[in-house]
């Protein structure tokens, strides 16, 4: 396995660096406030809602209130949420989440990915692709020495997406989260800079048993 690099000499500021990403099919920028009519469908439809961190959303001032959470957090430098465009509609949203470079003496270098995307959009790769944009952002743009991504064990749909991406399984994580009357595992996955570099990474990384 190819050594990673030492940590970047100088941490970034998040709104120093490029943050508009296209690819073949979408474009990935940043989520602003006028978003809220454009997610509004998607985020309070409850058959969007079991496999993620949130519960369907009741109003639109409760999308406006997380939209203005993701961009105070941006500001803090500990996350970007991305609004996910298709054909110039909003129609998902991608975050790197909890973004850690130092601690005392300690570097880390980290971020967690997150996802979701409109159901009309769902099973045609979009996720995928866009996905793998934002892991290239954060290792080629941002600097990042490792990202990190979950889902829960009965999500085939993410699990496929982060498995055609490239994450390295760690381990499954046994009754990890409450929710809906029950405990459910979760699925842990890491990539590093060295690996993301590697071009036959897509060949290495292990599957979780089913």
């Amino acid at each position: 396995m190819t050594l990673s690099a030492p940590p970047r000499a100088e941490i970034p500021t998040l709104s120093d660096v490029p943050l508009v990403i296209d690819t073949a099919r979408l474009r990935i920028r940043p989520i602003v406030l006028t978003d809220v009519d454009a997610l509004w469908p998607h985020v309070s439809d409850p058959r969007m809602t079991p496999f993620v961190t949130w519960a369907a959303h009741a109003d639109h001032d409760e999308t406006r209130a997380w939209i203005q959470g993701t961009l105070d957090s941006f500001a803090k430098g500990t996350d970007v949420t991305w609004v996910i465009e298709h054909e110039g509609r909003a129609s998902g949203c991608i975050s790197l989440n909890d973004i850690r470079w130092q601690f005392r003496a300690l570097r880390f270098d980290r971020g967690e990915i997150g996802y979701w995307i409109a159901m009309a959009l769902w099973n045609q790769g979009f996720m995928t692709e866009a996905a793998q944009a934002v892991t290239a952002w954060a290792f080629d743009t941002l600097g990042l020495h490792k990202v990190t991504i979950g889902c829960i064990e009965n999500n085939v749909g993410s699990r496929r997406v982060i498995e055609k991406v490239g994450f390295r399984f760690l381990c499954r994580r046994e009754d990890d989260v409450w929710r809906d009357g029950r405990w459910w595992g979760h699925l842990r996955y890491e990539l590093t800079a060295a690996e993301w570099g590697d071009s036959t990474r897509t060949l290495r990384f292990n599957r979780p048993s089913s």
